[in-house]
């Protein structure tokens, strides 16, 4: 009996203090480095999250703290740019109590690389080329930058103003766009593909099973292409807008109010396409869909 009780009094004492042993403390950081006017800015990260802001300063400037099993940033810089990464320690497997959560502020017309695993990155007043990559954290982009290349696999992207010739890919995170400002390509796997606004001067947009939703308005030329295996396709455009549409389902539905309506191919399956023009010129627009609805909407 009384053995147990000094066992019970020994666990007790070990748990207390493993309660009250404190977390490994999060590193802060605080650096500035300066950078050549248009060097390009390179950031590498695993897990936390990045804000990054563009300024009018010739530097670059580090805020936030580390996580643990952080050994600390590396800068690198030459005359053509200047890299940072944050060094984990060799025997890192991912495991930590604290995330790495870093606020850098990079010149407005340096092109920005940023390449992260799990880490959300937000982009805001960086006029020059963007380019991000994540694997699993949720993509910000909060101004429009001259240039956009976006790619994740299931974070999602949001853009706030998409510039011409913007690319974005997931695969299963949504992407969403709030207004676009001329050629957009997007494609997804599972996740949703929405252009809420704007001018869409021509695009592509292909998905498997995810729905494709665009409001924006279609330019006065070039062409528009939506594709989508099983998902729906939707496309809100001006009635009185010269345009070519060619609209295709196998085993879906079409919904048009512009007028015409779709009719089947064949007597022996249930594909229906659907082609025709308002006035003279104008964009041309393909809907096409394998077996989700198609639906073109007046504005």
């Amino acid at each position: 009996m009384k053995r147990t009780n000094l066992r019970l009094l020994v666990l007790v004492v070990l748990l207390t203090a493993a309660a009250a042993a404190p977390l490994a403390a999060a590193q802060p950081v605080n650096e500035r480095h300066p950078v050549a006017p248009g060097a390009a800015v390179s950031i590498e990260n695993i897990a936390g999250s990045l804000v990054i802001t563009g300024w009018d300063q010739a530097e670059v400037e580090i805020t936030g703290t580390l996580g643990d099993g952080v050994e600390g940033i590396e800068v690198e810089s030459d005359g053509e740019g200047i890299s940072i990464e944050v060094k984990y320690e060799e025997n890192f497997r991912g495991r930590h109590t604290s995330e790495t959560e870093l606020v850098i502020r990079v010149p407005q017309g340096s092109p920005l690389e940023v390449e992260t695993v799990s880490a959300s990155i937000e982009v805001g007043g960086v006029r020059a080329a963007v380019e991000l990559e994540s694997v699993s954290g949720a993509i910000r982009v909060s101004d429009r930058p001259e240039a956009l290349d976006v790619e994740t696999v299931s974070g999602s992207i949001d853009v706030a103003s998409a510039p011409d010739g913007a690319e974005l890919a997931s695969v299963s995170g949504a992407i969403r766009v709030g207004s676009s400002q001329g050629r957009v390509e997007a494609e997804n796997v599972s996740g949703s593909i929405l252009v809420e606004g704007g001018t869409l001067g021509g695009g592509s947009f292909e998905t498997v099973s995810g729905e494709i939703t665009c409001k924006a308005v279609p330019g006065a030329s070039g062409s528009i292409d939506m594709e989508s295996m099983s998902g729906s396709i939707t496309l809100v455009a001006d009635a009185g807008a010269p345009a070519s549409f060619e609209l295709e389902t196998f085993s879906g539905t079409i919904s048009n109010q512009f007028g015409p309506e779709a009719k089947k191919t064949s007597q022996y399956t249930p594909e229906k396409k659907l082609r025709f023009s308002i006035g003279s010129g104008g964009p041309s627009i393909s809907l096409s869909s394998f077996s989700g609805s198609i639906k073109l909407l007046s504005r």
